[in-house]
């Protein structure tokens, strides 16, 4: 990966801030250029090169043109934003003052959390899957790898919720020791719009839990199936159950 400089570096060395407004959402663009203009401006860190590259590749798989591509992956990232931007603001009323909270303990190995976030203003959301009942594994961001953490001491943004998976016991158990065993040690993926892969050196984190869960349970937690997934678009999907929010 390489080296983000600059004021990319200062904004999102420390991953995920919990706080900011997500930028205004112009109406479709047709215009090729202006589409990855505003792809870019939704996936910060993600280079044009890097977002073309990948949308040639996924283009060649699907049978469109890039361009279709890359405008349903612009209709795709927007609506990602919304999704995160409506839970922030809902949240808010929740936070008196205080923007973060301890993750603490879940009720099953494989459970999730998805957490209110943004980079660079960019609202996504943040999520990871509970590898115990007590440790997380999750991709933090720019310049760390994706690690196990004590979820007790864990922070996360005030309106973050907990879900359960609606599959077997043993699906949930491996999903969460393929997480543990084989997504620790990972750089981070700076490209959200194009990262339903399970494979690789880079994972950012909803690519983690998806690959998790994917790769080690043989289930798709994308509630939409576009190009990328976000970490709403796993809080979405039919198969998870929010139990708490923080």
């Amino acid at each position: 990966m390489k080296r983000v400089t600059g004021i990319l570096a200062a904004a999102v060395a420390a991953a995920f801030v919990f706080a900011g407004a997500a930028p205004a959402l112009a109406a479709g663009p047709e215009d090729p250029a202006e589409v990855m203009r505003e792809l870019v401006a939704l996936n910060p860190g993600a280079t044009e090169a890097q977002l073309h590259a990948a949308a040639e590749e996924a283009a060649r798989e699907s049978g469109l043109s890039t361009e279709e591509t890359l405008l349903r992956a612009l209709e795709e990232a927007k609506a990602s934003v919304e999704a995160a931007s409506a839970a922030e603001v809902e949240s808010a009323p929740r936070s008196s003052g205080n923007k973060t909270v301890r993750l603490g303990a879940a009720r099953h190995a494989g459970d999730i959390f998805v957490s209110p976030s943004a980079t660079l203003f960019v609202q996504h959301g943040h999520t990871g899957i509970y590898h115990t009942t007590t440790s997380v594994v999750d991709a933090p961001g720019v310049g760390q790898r994706s690690r196990a953490s004590d979820a007790r001491w864990f922070k996360v943004g005030r309106g973050a919720v907990k879900q359960s998976v609606s599959v077997s016991t043993a699906k949930r158990n491996a999903a969460a020791r393929y997480a543990y065993n084989r997504l620790r040690g990972k750089e981070y993926n700076m490209n959200f719009v194009f990262n339903k892969s399970t494979t690789g050196a880079q994972m950012n984190c909803s690519q983690l839990v998806w690959a998790a869960y994917k790769a080690g349970a043989g289930i798709d937690l994308d509630s939409n199936g576009g190009g990328g997934v976000y970490p709403y678009d796993i809080k979405h999907s039919p198969l998870t159950r929010t139990y708490q929010t923080l």
